[in-house]
């Protein structure tokens, strides 16, 4: 891992943020989610060697007082947009020296230091890896050497059309199986599917806090929800 490798999570309003659990959480529950997950994040990443930094995209006033204390660089978010936000961040780190690119989003509790380095283990240039979200076949990993190999077009199906833009360049795109990573949540029954991982041990506190498989259970009907599309 020669070059200096810039881990980027974005992270929305958390005012608006996971309103597809609204039926299960209220907002303030939502943002606590959010944050605790992030958390998450951030612990899992703590723990891995060799990183250059790590950066959040985010605007909000309630997340900046939350990373009071971390060691990450928080960018503003000038352009409307998960892609167009992503697009400032990477090159503003391109010019602190990033030469790799570990794209990550926020809702992936499950994350740990073995998946990270998996996807670290990755080398050469150029380079691309890839998890694949499993709900919608959506991106929830994405590794570029160097960071502006690929243009963000994170969405549902956008693991495939990252596989296909790195194969008309020449490089062969990594596509890991990391059940960790290819969790996020953002469905009542992603909530359920955490159980059957390890980790997350800020976010599953939370979830207990909020008592969130009895309501599950009330709501919804518990297993039968599985992860809706």
């Amino acid at each position: 891992m020669n070059a200096a490798t810039w881990v980027l999570i974005p992270v929305k309003p958390l005012a608006t943020a996971k309103t597809r659990l609204a039926e299960v959480l209220a907002p303030a529950e939502r943002r606590a989610l959010v944050l605790a997950m992030l958390d998450d994040v951030l612990d899992a990443l703590a723990g891995v060697p060799g990183l250059a930094g790590v950066a959040l995209v985010g605007g909000d006033a309630e997340l900046a007082r939350h990373l009071t204390g971390r060691q990450l660089r928080l960018l503003a978010e000038p352009d409307p947009g998960l892609n167009a936000a992503l697009r400032a961040a990477s090159a503003e780190l391109a010019t602190v020296g990033a030469g790799r690119l570990l794209i990550l989003p926020a809702d992936i509790p499950a994350l740990d230091r073995a998946a990270v380095e998996s996807l670290l283990a990755i080398d050469g240039e150029p380079a691309v890896a890839l998890v694949a979200a499993s709900a919608d076949g959506g991106t929830n990993a994405l590794l570029l050497s160097p960071p502006g190999l690929l243009d963000p077009a994170f969405g549902p199906g956008s693991c495939a059309r990252y596989r296909q833009a790195a194969a008309a360049l020449g490089v062969a795109p990594r596509v890991l199986d990391l059940p960790q990573v290819a969790l996020d949540i953002d469905r009542p029954g992603d909530l359920l599917a955490l159980e059957s991982l390890a980790g997350a041990p800020r976010t599953r506190a939370l979830l207990r806090r909020f008592d969130i498989r009895a309501r599950l259970y009330r709501e919804t009907g518990g297993p039968t929800l599985a992860r809706q599309a």
